[in-house]
């Protein structure tokens, strides 16, 4: 049976993939490697692209009319350009000039009204197609932005800790300072270039060890006014196999690094930075 990406409570599932959910806004995520690769996603990323492509296209073709209107000169007049024309060519249908001026006036009223309706009927396409892919590529990028950075983000706060009182709060702080970028083919969710264009995880936990997170951090389970932990060497091993538990490794990092480093080891990381990165535990 396949896993459920949101459930609102873990009874029922199977304690093997219990470690798999983290606990967002009141219910339980399933938390998904290689996002970026999902058919879904991709179809998403494909249609964006497809959209923008078609758009770019449209402009350039714009542009290019746009050039040619700038050669003609100056007082350009469409209908006195099209009377002269019908003018020339029923004088050449009637050299003796038999009613050539009724002709002329009843030849170059019929194009006008053509050539203002074909330009008509050209712009109202125009506007629509553009409107429409404009309304596309906003739908698409608002859905990819949710996904990259709100998800991203959240995370990121989870692991480092956060109040569960206080994870909105920390999120409405952050959401305008992350971006979306293009990284080998891929959209991938950054801090923007002001903040130092870090992945969101590491500036997140970063910040959670300043001064000004202090208020936003949960304690360690057991933990007094002071921020030490009676009990840190009693439990599992947060970054071991069979203690893998990504909140409890946050709040380790933030009350003791040189522990959570020593544990980190322990479990088979080379360091605690590769740890931070694991989306899971060392293989035994």
């Amino acid at each position: 049976m396949a896993l459920k990406t949101i459930l609102d409570s873990l009874d029922g599932v199977d304690d093997a993939f219990k470690d798999q959910y983290e606990e967002k806004d009141g219910k339980f995520v399933l938390q998904i490697e290689g996002i970026d690769d999902h058919p879904a996603v991709v179809s998403l990323r494909n249609g964006h692209n497809n959209s923008k492509r078609e758009r770019d296209e449209a402009r350039r073709k714009l542009t290019e009319a746009e050039a040619k209107l700038r050669v003609l000169p100056e007082g350009f007049d469409i209908a006195e350009y099209e009377r002269l024309k019908a003018e020339d060519e029923a004088r050449q249908a009637d050299p003796d000039n038999k009613d050539v001026r009724k002709q002329v006036e009843t030849a170059v009223a019929a194009k006008d009204r053509q050539w203002q309706a074909r330009h008509e009927a050209a712009m109202n396409a125009k506007d629509v197609i553009i409107a429409e892919r404009d309304g596309t590529i906003e739908s698409l990028g608002g859905d990819l932005r949710r996904t990259l950075v709100e998800d991203g983000l959240t995370k990121a706060l989870v692991k480092a800790g956060i109040k569960p009182t206080l994870m909105k709060a920390a999120q409405r702080m952050f959401e305008g300072d992350v971006e979306v970028v293009e990284e080998d083919g891929k959209r991938v969710a950054r801090m923007k270039t002001d903040l130092g264009g870090d992945e969101v995880e590491r500036f997140i936990m970063n910040w959670s060890q300043s001064e000004e997170a202090k208020d936003f951090i949960a304690p360690m389970r057991g933990a007094d006014e002071r921020g030490s932990d009676t009990r840190r060497n009693a439990g599992p091993n947060p970054f071991a196999k069979d203690g893998w538990n990504i909140t409890q490794q946050g709040r380790l990092i933030n009350s003791d690094r040189a522990k959570a480093e020593q544990l980190a080891k322990a479990a088979g990381f080379k360091d605690l930075d590769e740890a931070n990165k694991a989306v899971g535990p060392k293989a035994a």
